[in-house]
Parts: C-alpha cells; sequence; structure tokens
C-alpha cells in the first residue's frame, strides 16, 4: 500500500513537472511545435527515423509557421529555439555573437579528453585563444606550403581509378574516404596512412569507425547532441576507446619523432609543438591545460573532420554528375582546357577555375554536410541581456539551445528558385549577384565557422578534379533513386552506398561516348 501511494505521488509529481516544463513556450507568448510527453518534438529522432539535422529541418518546415521568424520546439523537456529569419541569424552568429560563443554540444570532461579538449568542443573563453594559436595552420599561405604533399595524394586517386578498370561499378564515398584519409594524414601529421593502396589501413580504418552508424554509436551522438548535460553521466565519448588508444599513440609517436629529428613541415604537428614549448616556458594554468591530450585533441579532430566532410562532397557531387552528365563533360572540359595533358595541378590554376568553383557551391548548397548550425545562450549576470526583439521582448534564458537548420535555408524556394534541382548556374558570376548570400551557411557562420573551410573546398577540388579528368562516372543498376539518410549519422550521409559505374576517358573525342 504504501510502495502504492509512494508510486501515486511521484507520477503526479512528475506529470506536474512535465505540464509546467512542456508549457515554456507558451507562457512566453511563443508559437511552438506540440510536443509529446517525455519525447518532446524530437519522437522521429529519438526512434530513428531521421537523423538530428532532418528533424531540426522538419521543425523549419512545419506547416503553420511559414511566416515566422523562430520556432519554439523541446528537446525532450528541453525548451530550445529554432530561428528561420536570416536577419535574426545573422544577429545571432554575428552581430550578438558575445551571447552565443558556446557550441551546444558537450562529451565528458573527465573520461572523453580527446572530445572535450578540441577546438570544435572547446567552450568559452578558452575556444577563442585556441582559435588564434590553430588558425595559422589554415591561412592560404600555410596551405599552399601544403599544396605539393596535396597533389601527390591527388595522384594517387588518379591511379587508384585506373586500377579499378573502365566499367567498374565503384563504391563512391569508400574511394574519396580514402583520399581524404591519406590527404589530412600527411598534411596534418606528416605520414602516410596508404588506404588508397591498401584495403585494410589502420588510419581508414579509425577514421570510418568514427562515423559508424551502429545503434549504440548513435545513442553516444544522441547525447552529444541533444541531451549534453547527460553527457557526463552517460560517459560518453566522441571516440570510441580503440580509436582514442591509436590518435594518441599516432600522434604521441610523430610529435616525438619531430623533436627527436627537428623536422619541420609547416603543418598542424608544428603548431602542436609550438604549443607545448609555450606552455613549458610559461609554467602555471597554461602548462596544465596544454597536456598530451590536449594537443592530440586538437589533431584528432582535424583528422575526423576532414575526412568526413571533403569525403561526402566530393561523392555527392560525383553523385550528381553521373545523373547529369552534360554538367560533367562541360566540368571535365574545363579540367583539360586548364591543365591538358599536365602532369602537375598548379595552386594557383585551380584556384581560377570559375565552372569547378561552381559545381562544388551547389553541392555544398545542396547537401551541406552537417546540416545545421547550434550555439547555447550565455547571458550575462549583469548588463544587457540578449532579446528576441524586433520579433518579441523575450529575454531568452541562459543556457538555452539554439538551432538553425542550413538544410532548410538552402533549399527555400524565397532564396533558391527550384531548390531541388542541381545547378551550377546560380553561382555563375552573372547570377551571384542576385543571390542572398546570407542563405547561404555551408561552412557556418561567424567567428566560430568553419576553420578548415579553405582547406575543405581545395581539398574537394583537388579530388574531383583527378578523379574526371581521365574517367567519366555513370549511374548504373545499383545506383539509388533518391537519397535516404542515415537516422543514426551525425552528418549528412547516405543509408545506403551509393555504386556509380566508372568509364576510361582518353581524350576530349571521347566525352559524348556513354
Amino acid at each position: 500500500m504504501l510502495l502504492l501511494l509512494l508510486l501515486g505521488s511521484l507520477t503526479i509529481v512528475f506529470y506536474i513537472w512535465q505540464r509546467r516544463t512542456l508549457s515554456f513556450w507558451e507562457r512566453h507568448g511563443v508559437k511552438y511545435i506540440r510536443p509529446f510527453p517525455v519525447v518532446g518534438c524530437t519522437r522521429e529522432f529519438l526512434t530513428a527515423k531521421v537523423p538530428f539535422f532532418e528533424q531540426i529541418q522538419k521543425f523549419h518546415e512545419a506547416p503553420g509557421f511559414e511566416n515566422e521568424p523562430f520556432v519554439g520546439v523541446y528537446m525532450t523537456h528541453r525548451p530550445a529555439l529554432v530561428i528561420r529569419d536570416l536577419e535574426l541569424i545573422k544577429t545571432v552568429m554575428i552581430k550578438k555573437f558575445q551571447y552565443f560563443n558556446n557550441r551546444v554540444l558537450q562529451t565528458d570532461p573527465h573520461n572523453d579528453a580527446l572530445g572535450y579538449k578540441n577546438l570544435f568542443f572547446a567552450r568559452s573563453p578558452g575556444w577563442r585563444e585556441l582559435r588564434t594559436k590553430i588558425s595559422p595552420v589554415f591561412t592560404s599561405g600555410k596551405i599552399k606550403q601544403m599544396y605539393p604533399l596535396m597533389v601527390k595524394i591527388g595522384k594517387n586517386l588518379q591511379d587508384s581509378a585506373e586500377r579499378l578498370g573502365s566499367g567498374t561499378e565503384v563504391q563512391v564515398k569508400d574511394l574519396c574516404s580514402r583520399f581524404t584519409t591519406d590527404l589530412i594524414a600527411t598534411i596534418a601529421f606528416g605520414v602516410e596512412a596508404n588506404a588508397l593502396q591498401d584495403a585494410k589501413s589502420e588510419f581508414f580504418y579509425h577514421n570510418r569507425a568514427i562515423f559508424s552508424l551502429t545503434l549504440s554509436r548513435g545513442i553516444d551522438f544522441a547525447i552529444i547532441f541533444m541531451i549534453p548535460a547527460l553527457a557526463s553521466l552517460a560517459r560518453v565519448k566522441l571516440f570510441s576507446r580503440e580509436t582514442t588508444k591509436f590518435i594518441r599513440s599516432s600522434v604521441n609517436y610523430v610529435l616525438k619523432e619531430r623533436e627527436r629529428t627537428g623536422e619541420k613541415r609547416n603543418d598542424l604537428i608544428d603548431i602542436l609543438l609550438a604549443l607545448k614549448r609555450e606552455a613549458a616556458a610559461n609554467p602555471g594554468k597554461m602548462s596544465k591545460e596544454v597536456d598530451l591530450d590536449y594537443l592530440v585533441a586538437q589533431a584528432a579532430v582535424f583528422q575526423t573532420a576532414g575526412f568526413e566532410t571533403s569525403a561526402s562532397t566530393m561523392t555527392m557531387t560525383l553523385y550528381e554528375l553521373a545523373k547529369n552528365e552534360a554538367l560533367q563533360d562541360r566540368l571535365r572540359q574545363e579540367i583539360v582546357d586548364f591543365f591538358g595533358d599536365e602532369d602537375h595541378i598548379s595552386y594557383e590554376r585551380i584556384q581560377e577555375m570559375p565552372y569547378l568553383s561552381q559545381v562544388v557551391n551547389e553541392t555544398l548548397r545542396k547537401y551541406p554536410i552537417v546540416g545545421y548550425i547550434e550555439r547555447e545562450c550565455s547571458q550575462p549576470a549583469e548588463g544587457e541581456r540578449f532579446t528576441l526583439e524586433p520579433f518579441h521582448n523575450m529575454e531568452l534564458p541562459h543556457g538555452m539551445s539554439i538551432y538553425m537548420s542550413t538544410v532548410a535555408v538552402h533549399r527555400d524556394p524565397q532564396y533558391w528558385p527550384d531548390p531541388e534541382k542541381y545547378d551550377p548556374e546560380r553561382f555563375n558570376s552573372s547570377n551571384r549577384d542576385n543571390l542572398n548570400m546570407d542563405a547561404y551557411m555551408p561552412f557556418g557562420v561567424g567567428p566560430r565557422n568553419c576553420i578548415g573551410m579553405r582547406l575543405g573546398l581545395l581539398q574537394s577540388k583537388l579530388g574531383l578534379v583527378h578523379i574526371l579528368r581521365n574517367h567519366r562516372f555513370h549511374t548504373c543498376d545499383k545506383t539509388i533513386k533518391k537519397i535516404e539518410w542515415a537516422p543514426t549519422s551525425p552528418v549528412m550521409a547516405s543509408k545506403r552506398d551509393i555504386i556509380l559505374r566508372v568509364e576510361k576517358v582518353s581524350g576530349k573525342k571521347d566525352f559524348g561516348q556513354k
């Protein structure tokens, strides 16, 4: 009897708490999507029907909110805001960035040093200093110095395509991921991953494991992305124990070798060694923060982010070009016009290719790999606080999660006519002046945008030039007609393999052959 009474009391308390919690937006007069008990507005994501970016996209595109600047939602029991208005997005991401300089995402600070300490997850005020110290490796000058190493990997990709043989049906994401694995391993760590040559490359295995689409990884990512307050309790890690061990030992080995030999390569490892020396010269707080895991964490996020984003961009580009072969032939013609039979793809010339830029820009419009942007509101204890003016006089609570759907904005016919059509002409020189570029944000917006944007674009372009100059990609019977997104992936990843047929092209005269 006492147990029943206790359970009944707890049920009543939970009901009252849930009702109070799930009435937040109604009490503040903000239009909201009606939540369900326990799961809030995220039932489709929590039941693995859609990935997280698509859940945010559905919030943005929910019927009845077309003219609203923002939408109130509930991430399980937590109220959150999805911003739809471009001017308000710019306010949050740039003009009033001081209130939104932290990400929502968090990992376990006690058990996931590589996740918690890296630049992507770093919190204010430490993130700004860390970004300032790491950013030199991503400048145009440094990238140009690394470019010869990148070209070598590009040639390896071209050779790999040659070995496939004409008429081979190829899993495109696997090929592109091996290219980006080799490239990042070379320019970041000065090591050869040999993913293009070795089917069992250890570097490639661990890179792929981070984005593996298992149920357990899906739960980890759900907590990191949506319920970060549970990260410590659930002991969630960005990297598995096996992958953490591999990355830590690999980076530690390279660091020691560089210190022993004194070799300089103007790469990420040189930056990390400089951080280590600076910490040693300034004992105290900095020396405690800059331990081995701090250094390894920066290398780890560089490795994984560079691996997945560029590989996905290349994959989706080849998929679209295989479905639109006239566009593919036009790009190949530009490659021939710029380079002909030259063995070397020069840094300056690849930057000058207008149609290549249009193609990559259009891929990133239709498939912005992460798919959304998130920030956490940080209200000051004293002084002016952030409100939703001029749309609403509400003062956002400290710690509230803010989301913006990149996919929804990129596919909004208000900004992009016929948005489902893959059309690189949107970005040609005459049309570009008519575009609202505030509606284009594949690398994020503001001071915490993607630090590796330049490198990522160059990596994708270089790979496409090397693989398309002598090869044509066709659809085949195994090519999926419509992309379905993997529900447990943290990025836009196809649920099924994208398989295309590759044909050798020997010159201009072959362009019209099928």
